[in-house]
């Protein structure tokens, strides 16, 4: 790709000018790109544990804490709506004030809150304060992918947000190997100004904030994001970013780097800054607007419907995964299915309601490790599948075999098959980054981002219903909740059925896609 430049005569000296796109491709692709990567990945880790962690800890805690499962349900969904709420919020400060300093201030102070929320003496206490650290959770959420991709130039971009995002799923290997690491310890230690006793799940809360204080540390080190810089119209500030990473890459001078001056992007920064709130709503209703109307409605619906059943169902029942696999290794009958199990778990702990146990077995850390692995391969997977398949085919394949595992992993009469096909079951998450790129098809690029964010906010939706409605149907009505979501599931991939079908290799004319100065959620 030839870059574009222009040459301006000052003096003597010639000053080479460009844009911070060519700019970016003159650094090249190297060390620089994989560590900034790997500090980004660090960070994606952080946010899964921190999303995900109550799943590992409201078993161990259920005595203490005195939780029933529906307390657990929608303790389990603190962290989504969190999400839901403040993810707006957080993407505009990263707009306004940067995407480094919101990710450092946010991380430092979910950590300050998470080790508050490990002293809570009760439910309420500990509800309130791990909510106070979701909505610092938020802030990387919302800002991380952005941050990852805007230090890459156009032709590694994707490749660099694709390695990060396999951090997700690096997450949910890490968070079962800490849970098995930390939660079978027997340590008590009491604090009597408080009323509690220090034990195990408590320092588990402290322990999945770990990754968001290294990310802190490091983010440190790092420069703020040279697309922040180059559209807030610091331009010197922008080139010294880019002859760093330039100097890393190349191993070469900062002074060797032939672009001496960048050429800005030619925003009203004044216009910005007087009437920042105002463009920003506005900005929001004109992208939001035409997703409602046709011919964009239709698609608007597939999307957002097909999210949140996937949300709902990966994400619902992740939460309660470490429940379901504590009961089946502590079940000591013969063969049954795994709703039998729970039930039989549920009259036996009711049976002996003055005595609570909250020991977990290891056997559910040692197959969350396992499931954890596949579930990150399955990525890898699709990865390999799509150019060759195509999209709507692995939509379609992928979601109807996982939601007839789900109900099929309540159907059959061995605890050993169920888990293999509630595992299955939980694949369909790997769809949610191919619904997102089947948006990026659908969708023209001017609302591409808008459009991408609502699906996700509705998975998020999704995801906190889910927990709820999994909680009270473990307690009511166990295979309800598999027929129900595994239904929702099948659903999904009869509406995905309707898709545009592969498309050619073929160039297009259309533009191709550079994150707005807006799009600061994440894209999986």
């Amino acid at each position: 790709m030839a870059v574009k430049s222009a040459v301006k005569e000052t003096g003597n000296e010639k000053c080479s000018a460009a844009t911070l796109d060519d700019a970016m491709l003159l650094t090249g692709f190297g060390a620089y790109n994989i560590l900034h990567m790997l500090m980004c990945g660090v960070i994606l880790m952080g946010v899964i544990m921190q999303s995900l962690a109550l799943g590992y800890v409201m078993p161990a805690a259920q005595c203490d804490l005195e939780l029933t499962l529906q307390q657990r349900g929608w303790l389990a969904a603190i962290p989504f709506l969190a999400i839901i709420l403040t993810s707006v919020f957080w993407g505009y400060l990263a707009d306004t004030r940067g995407r480094r300093q919101v990710m450092v201030v946010s991380m430092v102070l979910s950590a300050v809150f998470s080790v508050f929320a490990s002293f809570a003496p009760d439910l309420t206490s500990f509800a309130v304060l791990q909510f106070i650290s979701s909505i610092f959770v938020s802030g990387p959420s919302a800002v991380a992918y952005t941050y990852l991709g805007e230090f890459n130039n156009l032709r590694h971009r994707d490749k660099m947000v694709a390695f990060g995002s396999s951090f997700v799923g690096i997450g949910t290997v890490v968070l079962p190997a800490v849970s098995w690491l930390i939660l079978p310890m027997e340590f008590f230690y009491p604090i009597p100004i408080l009323g509690i006793a220090y034990r195990p799940w408590r320092l588990m809360v402290v322990a999945c904030a770990l990754p968001y204080v290294l990310g802190a540390v490091l983010l440190l080190f790092s420069p703020e994001s040279p697309k922040f810089l180059n559209a807030a119209g610091k331009l010197d500030e922008c080139l010294e970013v880019v002859k760093k990473i330039y100097s890393i890459n190349q191993r070469m001078p900062k002074d060797s780097f032939e672009v001496k001056s960048l050429i800005g992007d030619n925003i009203n920064s004044k216009t910005e800054k007087q009437q920042g709130l105002r463009t920003l709503l506005k900005s929001i209703c004109d992208q939001t607007v035409p997703l409602f109307k046709k011919p964009l409605l239709p698609w608007t619906c597939l999307t957002c419907f097909v999210q949140f059943g996937i949300f709902a169902t990966t994400n619902g029942f992740y939460v309660w995964f470490p429940t379901v696999l504590n009961s089946l290794a502590n079940h000591n009958g013969g063969e049954s299915s795994i709703c039998d199990i729970l039930d039989a778990t549920r009259v036996r702990e009711n049976a002996t309601m003055f005595e609570c146990n909250d020991t977990i077995n290891t056997e559910t850390f040692e197959r969350s490790i396992y499931i954890g692995l596949v579930f990150s391969s399955m990525y890898i997977l699709v990865g390999f599948l799509v150019d060759l398949m195509g999209k709507k085919a692995i939509l379609v394949v992928v979601l109807l075999a996982t939601g007839c595992s789900g109900i099929g992993a309540h159907l059959v009469n061995s605890s050993e098959i169920g888990v293999i096909m509630f595992a299955i079951f939980q694949m369909a998450g790997a769809c949610i980054g191919l619904m997102n790129s089947v948006a990026v098809d659908l969708f023209p690029t001017k609302y591409r981002a808008m459009a991408i964010c609502l699906s996700m906010m509705m998975g998020r939706v999704g995801s906190m219903a889910g927990s709820n409605l999994i909680g009270v149907f473990l307690q009511t009505n166990c295979g309800l909740s598999f027929y129900l979501f595994g239904g929702i599931i099948i659903v999904n991939s009869l509406f995905c059925l309707s898709l545009p079908g592969k498309k050619s290799n073929k160039p297009t004319n259309d533009v191709p896609v550079e994150p707005a100065q807006n799009e600061t959620h994440e894209p999986v």
